[in-house]
């Protein structure tokens, strides 16, 4: 077993100046007490409401009314929801989201989280807006469902007087303007900002629109923060975890739009979760199972997909998925980013539906002037001005069942740059078309597709799946036939980005050097997606989904990261090509990285007048895929080869890497790693152009590989 010393080691490895796409779940929700904050109008139990008016002496000739699953009026600048009795107890998903914010501080479009309310009828003529609690569960008509509804009693965000009542008091209304002007911690963006408290004097609401299924609400929310003491820091310094940083001492407006959407009456049947496929899940304690213990269930999150044709092997869906392209994406990108979404059509098809998933660009203000990328009944890929090289894809889903429901994809402008660094340094030297910058746009349009369709697939379900590098041989991985039918990993989901093992006499066709939708996606989305006709419940359709589980044990290349492996497994590596023999595949890289170096120059210095930027990021860059690749390496000592099996599947899950195979990772370490740097990493033109110091001051990738790599084999199990 790996030393303790070592798992810290390991915890604390090397952070490579290629960044990976951020992996984007579910948002969590803000649900610390707040420091501060106006609660203004915010009654208790005790204080007495005011007695309903006639309707007409509320709701007067003056209002403006739009009708939707609730009638929504504006009078003056009070606006009320008049919500009908037959509303009242069902299920609404609260989604909140900055539409816009203060400079510095996140981006437009982020999300705040997603809650379960309910609109709920009090006494004295009262309306609750209560907070629902799905993480445990009984069957109603059980004895121990009334224990469980008194450990889990819904939480009251706002209490309302009834203002009036409607016709035939079929309809309560409420006037709803102090529920977006108080800082209700649930859906405060306070926390997020960085905020010390909300000014109720300079928040209010500046529209609400209403749908059938839906309620969208825009409102102008002001913060103020105070100065940080004398020493402590702070300000507006970039803070880990959202955005870029949180807003300087002062006030700041931001924009922040709420969706309360209507979830289903008719709930989709939800689909179990098996470790050995990788979904994202939602779940819940359920206390109503014939179990001899609390029993958690666990359900995949997948978007609602029926067929229009039941009988027939492929059907087109009763209801697509469609993702929307916003108007601020630049126009040459567009067609690259619709197609990223439709790259997925093939997936779907093995699931049983035709034209299953869509992209269409979003319609601008003259086409449809109710449209808002906020709107939760709408996935959106959203273009955000930013300087981070990222792209990520949360998604919001039903948590009784899974169901997505929504997603927003946060597409990073400066993705591009990241992109362009990875595909130069690790295959550069095999299309000519990059050996100058500025790549051409055909390049750059196909690098983007890559990143967008990665992303679409978190917000189909999929998790990331980095034990797919290693399931094809290093041999495979450079042999043009096998690339050209399966791709040189198994999936867009893992983090194997561009082929860095091939060579130029293996003749891979420059298109397959970037990963498209592969096996285990299609195998993947099958698995999820498939309906299996007969199968009422999620407990029968169990024995279905584990036959086809176990097409993993003969075809490896469907296979997912193990439960519980902890990094152990050398082959789970992020950022790997070939990691199924990660010595054979980083001796091919090596030799690729010599090839690149001494492209770094010719490609970076066209631009006379410039300066050395360029040449110094590109040269960073190599050396942090060099380091990438000796990590992959060096994982392989003290690790296990691991596959997730479940009861029934012959042998272990976990076996450690064979001796000699140790022994042979240390050799090429001790040869490639540890001995002095090679003279092509040494390249004295670049180095005095970029640093006054040698070429271990001018490399902290270089540096910090050395010590890491030191102490991780040292620290290793006995060979």
């Amino acid at each position: 077993m790996r030393s303790k010393i070592f798992k810290a080691l390991l915890a604390g490895a090397l952070v490579t100046a290629a960044a990976p796409f951020i992996l984007a779940q579910d948002p969590t929700p803000e649900t610390t007490a707040p420091t501060g904050g106006a609660q203004q109008g915010r009654p208790g139990f005790g204080q007495q409401s005011q007695d309903p008016q006639p309707y007409e002496r509320v709701i007067t000739k003056d209002a403006k009314t739009k009708v939707g699953v609730f009638k929504v009026h504006q009078v003056k600048d009070r606006f009320y929801y008049e919500i009908p009795k037959t509303e009242m107890g069902k299920d609404f998903l609260w989604v909140s989201q900055i539409q816009r914010t203060t400079n510095g501080v996140g981006y437009g479009g982020q999300s705040l989280g997603s809650r379960v309310v309910r609109w709920e009828l009090g006494e004295n003529n009262r309306l609750f807006l209560k907070l629902v609690n799905y993480s445990v569960v009984a069957d109603p008509k059980l004895p121990v469902a009334d224990a469980v509804t008194a450990a889990n009693n819904n939480t009251i965000l706002m209490a309302f007087p009834v203002a009036a009542w409607g016709p035939n008091n079929e309809t309560a209304v409420v006037e709803v303007g102090r529920l977006f002007t108080t800082d209700i911690t649930e859906f405060s963006a306070r926390q997020r900002l960085g905020a010390t408290t909300m000014d109720a004097t300079r928040s209010f609401v500046e529209r609400i629109t209403a749908f059938p299924t839906n309620i969208e609400v825009e409102t102008n929310h002001t913060y103020t923060r105070s100065a940080s003491p004398a020493g402590a820091g702070g300000g507006g310094q970039p803070q880990a975890g959202f955005g870029q940083g949180q807003m300087s001492p002062g006030s700041a407006t931001v924009v922040l739009h709420y969706s309360m959407v209507k979830l289903p009456e008719n709930p989709m049947m939800p689909r179990l979760f098996d470790e050995r496929v990788g979904y994202f899940t939602h779940g819940y304690m359920d206390y109503g199972r014939d179990e001899q213990k609390a029993t958690q269930r666990t359900f995949i999150a997948r978007w609602r997909l029926e067929k229009k044709d039941p009988t027939a092997e492929l059907s087109e869906p009763v209801k697509p998925i469609v993702y929307y392209i916003d108007q601020a994406t630049p126009a040459k990108w567009r067609p690259y980013m619709l197609k990223a979404i439709n790259d997925w059509q093939p997936a779907f098809e093995a699931a049983g539906f035709k034209n299953a998933i869509i992209g269409k660009m979003a319609p601008t203000k003259a086409e449809d002037p109710d449209f808002s990328p906020e709107d939760a009944r709408y996935a959106v890929v959203r273009w955000l001005p930013s300087t981070t090289e990222n792209a990520s894809g949360p998604h919001i889903s039903d948590p009784r069942t899974g169901e997505i429901l929504d997603s927003d994809i946060q597409f990073y402008h400066n993705v591009m740059n990241l992109a362009k660094m990875w595909y130069f340094v690790q295959v550069g030297h095999l299309d000519p078309r990059v050996q100058k910058f500025p790549i051409p746009d055909e390049v750059m349009g196909r690098l983007l597709e890559y990143v967008l369709a990665h992303e679409v697939g978190h917000t189909l379900g999929f998790q990331h799946n980095m034990k797919a590098s290693s399931m094809y041989t290093a041999d495979q991985v450079h042999n043009k036939d096998w690339v050209k039918k399966m791709g040189h990993t198994p999936t867009l989901m893992d983090y194997s980005r561009f082929n860095y093992t091939a060579q130029p006499e293996d003749g891979i066709a420059v298109e397959d050097l970037i990963p498209g939708i592969g096996p285990y996606d299609k195998w993947a989305t099958m698995w999820g997606y498939k309906p299996i006709p007969g199968a009422k419940t999620p407990d029968e359709e169990k024995a279905t989904l584990n036959t086809w589980a176990l097409e993993q044990d003969s075809k490896p290349w469907l296979r997912f990261s193990t439960d519980g492996a902890g990094g152990s497994d050398p082959g789970e590596e992020t950022e790997a090509v070939g990691d199924a023999d990660a010595i054979k595949s980083t001796t091919l890289g090596l030799k690729n990285l010599q090839r690149v170096s001494k492209l770094i120059a010719p490609a970076s210095t066209t631009e006379k007048g410039a300066n050395y930027d360029d040449l110094e990021e590109v040269y960073g860059r190599m050396l942090g895929q060099w380091t990438l690749e000796m990590n992959h390496v060096s994982n392989i000592v003290g690790g296990f080869n691991t596959q997730q099996k479940h009861i029934g599947q012959v042998g272990p899950r976990f076996t450690p890497v064979t001796s000699a195979h140790q022994k042979e990772a240390i050799k090429f370490l001790n040869d490639n790693a540890f001995a002095s740097p090679a003279a092509w990493m040494v390249d004295k033109d670049i180095l005095r152009k970029i640093s006054r110091s040698g070429y271990l001051a001018a490399s902290v990738p270089l540096r910090t590989a050395y010590s890491t790599m030191y102490c991780r084999v040292r620290v290793s199990h006995a060979l």
